[in-house]
């Protein structure tokens, strides 16, 4: 009978302890998951403003290739010629 009590009280201490060091890992697996949230989403945002700068860059690089190539097929096509300025004399 007394085999058996020590018996069960050594494998509850064993559970108990098992039970405590899953549960260190368990907070410290969650703490790990919100400290990776944090920075996915600092990450996300970085990338949201890298995307919007490359998109604006690759508008303004298609209006001046627009312009240059509307210039040049004026200029070929038409047979255009670039405007001098002219002086003016005040009187």
């Amino acid at each position: 009978m007394l085999d058996r009590l020590n018996y069960v009280a050594k494998l509850n201490m064993v559970l108990i302890i098992s039970t405590i060091i899953l549960s260190f890992y368990t907070v410290s697996w969650h703490h790990q998951n919100y400290l990776l949230h944090h920075k996915y989403n600092a990450v996300q945002v970085e990338n949201q403003q890298m995307m919007a700068l490359h998109k604006q860059l690759l508008t303004e690089h298609s209006k001046q290739i627009s312009g240059k190539e509307i210039q040049e097929s004026a200029l070929e096509e038409l047979q255009m010629k670039i405007p001098q300025l002219k002086e003016r004399k005040f009187l």
